[in-house]
């Protein structure tokens, strides 16, 4: 899969009034061609507030646009994640998922039981990063940190044992 480098980062909307346009003009600002499946993927993609898959969006496109192909969707997320508009992080089962979020470096906090997911971009793996780029003289690209646990909401409806 092609994915262009992307040398900057977009900073000209918070992600609560990113709109289709404005990911339209993003990718066509990168050299990407806005087809229509395209742009069917994103008007399935933007504006969710919680996680989801890309076969969760593979499933909605099938719905309006059964031509659209698996790989379209997968290639498609990936270059939006490449672009900073969403973000790509594992889940508690290792599974791949995307959220739509603010641009920049950030981790996440995933909750176990509903999935729901807290991005915060205190880094606290900055050291480390630090201390093996000293230590082995690797050239370290980037890191990904996903804390997993339970959220206030899923601890109330299922109280700790005792």
């Amino acid at each position: 899969m092609l994915v262009r480098p992307i040398t900057t980062k977009h900073d000209r909307w918070p992600s609560s009034t990113l709109t289709v346009d404005d990911v339209t003009a993003l990718l066509a600002e990168h050299g990407y061609r806005v087809t229509a499946p395209r742009r069917a993927i994103l008007s399935a993609v933007i504006g969710r507030a919680r996680p989801f898959t890309a076969e969760q969006i593979v499933a909605v496109t099938k719905r309006t646009n059964p031509d659209i192909g698996r790989s379209t969707v997968y290639r498609t997320l990936e270059i939006l994640a490449a672009l900073d508009v969403l973000t790509r992080f594992l889940q508690g089962d290792g599974h791949a998922a995307y959220i739509v979020g603010t641009p920049g470096h950030r981790h996440h906090l995933v909750c176990s039981d509903c999935g729901e997911v807290v991005a915060f971009t205190r880094c606290p793996v900055d050291e480390l990063v630090n201390d093996l780029t000293r230590d082995t003289d690797f050239t370290i690209h980037g890191h990904l940190l996903e804390v997993f646990g339970t959220c206030p909401t899923c601890r109330e409806v299922r109280p700790a044992a005792s």
